[in-house]
């Protein structure tokens, strides 16, 4: 046997240790897979857009006789109209307290006489266009055909057209769970490596040949083992329910899966590097994923929330696991699409599982 298949073989015997340990107990198996699935599919539901009409800002500059027929035709399509100056739209776009703003420019009704409605859509940072354009244009060519637009059965069409925009919501939301229980659970687990210490099986291990990296390398793929299996049993059960998760295919979500626990692996070896006590650690696994989760846009969509806030959540790992699964489920599937997200999910298991491995190394003898 080279020197390579013996590291291998006892790194899986400690990972595979490891994860026999944690399985073992009833308690773990609650919090690893009930409690996820459970808080899965409640509240995935909570978050599929509902049929409420869309309200949308509008800065109205100019004074002709058109403007009246535009609003009007726009409350019927139906939508409901929040009129703002222009400073309030702009500060509201800005501290993302508005998705998008209508204006309505000085001469629109010559614009309309002319034959050419001219009209602008003013796009908060990082917002897309959506079904407001669909209304707006064609309640802007009714006015110059004459033919009003009435009630508009728009239908919002995704750039990957497998997968329905309700249908992705469903999967944003269960996955923005699944990436905060992730954390929790493996920051949680990590506590066995203070086990083990507190026990003595720690140093025994490397008494008994194992290295002080293969040690912390097994425990490190017992938490991806054990993410992998909290994930197939999460997305499993809500594909029961109709989630559709192989819509994008395997390989899609395979990456954004691997990719984000990869990053919480590394999160968790951070946290039992610098913690002293399981009860340490299970507090710190709490409290980082919850905040991650917030920050992240796990509970809500970020477009709800400020723009600063939607800048620092690009400090958290689980906004880069959504924009994975966003990338892959609603425009390029898996691929380069996911790379950027991908990347960045990589670099954090590298820098925290290293400062981890950092931190861990005061116990090697």
């Amino acid at each position: 046997m080279g020197p390579l298949a013996g590291t291998l073989g006892r790194v899986a015997a400690i990972a595979a240790t490891s994860t026999r340990r944690t399985l073992r107990r009833p308690l773990n198996l609650l919090w690893l897979l009930l409690v996820p699935l459970f808080f899965g599919v409640l509240v995935a539901g909570l978050f599929v857009r509902s049929d409420d009409v869309p309200v949308l800002a509008v800065v109205v500059e100019d004074r002709g006789p058109w403007v009246g027929p535009l609003l009007q035709g726009l409350e019927v399509t139906p939508m409901t109209l929040r009129r703002l100056d222009r400073e309030e739209a702009v500060a509201r776009l800005h501290q993302g307290r508005e998705r998008v703003v209508l204006w309505v420019p000085p001469g629109f009704s010559q614009s309309v006489a002319a034959g050419r409605p001219r009209v602008e859509l003013w796009y908060g940072p990082r917002q897309e266009p959506g079904a407001e354009a669909a209304r707006i244009r064609a309640v802007a060519a009714g006015l110059v055909t004459g033919t009003p637009a009435g009630p508009l059965p728009v239908e919002a069409v995704a750039p990957r057209p497998s997968v329905r925009p309700e249908d992705y919501e469903l999967l944003r939301a269960v996955f923005g769970f699944y990436a905060m229980f992730a954390l929790v659970t493996l920051i949680t687990h990590g506590a066995a490596l203070h086990h083990e210490r507190s026990l003595g099986t720690l140093p025994r291990s490397l008494l008994a040949g194992a290295t002080y990296g293969e040690v912390v390398a097994g425990h490190a793929v017992a938490l991806f083992l054990i993410g992998a299996l909290q994930a197939a049993a999460m997305l499993g059960a809500t594909a029961l329910l109709g989630a559709p998760w192989l819509a994008a295919g395997v390989p899609a979500l395979a990456l954004a899966v691997a990719a984000s626990l990869v990053a919480a692996c590394g999160v968790a070896l951070a946290v039992a590097g610098f913690t002293q006590t399981p009860r340490q650690i299970t507090a710190a696994g709490i409290l980082v994923g919850t905040i991650a989760a917030m920050l992240g846009g796990a509970f809500w969509p970020l477009d709800v929330v400020p723009a600063t806030l939607q800048e620092v959540a690009r400090l958290s790992p689980v906004y880069w696991a959504l924009d994975a699964l966003r990338e892959a489920f609603v425009f390029g599937g898996p691929g380069a699409p996911q790379l950027p997200a991908v990347a960045v999910l990589l670099l954090f298991g590298l820098v925290a599982g290293t400062a981890g491995v950092a931190g861990l190394r005061r116990w090697a003898p």
